[in-house]
């Protein structure tokens, strides 16, 4: 089986970064750590929101977690909001995180909410 260098693969046209409202970083308990919630408002209603953390070769100074919609098949116009959450286990730059929509980021440091 051959690697495929991920850079080089095709670009997908269902899934777009979106912009965000607001970020909240939930303080984790001794059982469970800290979860991101991104909240912001959508224009279709069946765009799907997820967080995805970028992949890095050696942990980064911060961590970026892109804010991405997915839209199946044909977009039903409507605004609506919407919030997410995230679990930032295994998921921590040297000095954070970084969420990065469609024209906006925003960094936190761990600990910060």
């Amino acid at each position: 089986m051959r690697m495929e260098n991920f850079d080089r693969l095709p670009v997908t046209e269902t899934c777009r970064r979106v912009d965000f409202d607001w970020v909240s970083i939930e303080s984790g308990t001794q059982d469970h750590c800290a979860l991101l919630v991104v909240g912001g408002t959508k224009h279709w209603l069946n765009l799907m929101i997820e967080l995805v953390p970028r992949c890095y070769q050696t942990r980064p100074d911060y961590w970026g977690i892109e804010v991405v919609g997915m839209l199946p098949g044909f977009g039903m116009p409507g605004y609506v909001d919407y919030n997410v959450t995230f679990s930032l286990d295994g998921i921590q730059g040297v000095l954070g995180i970084e969420i990065i929509g469609a024209t906006k980021s925003e960094r936190r440091s761990w600990g910060a909410g």
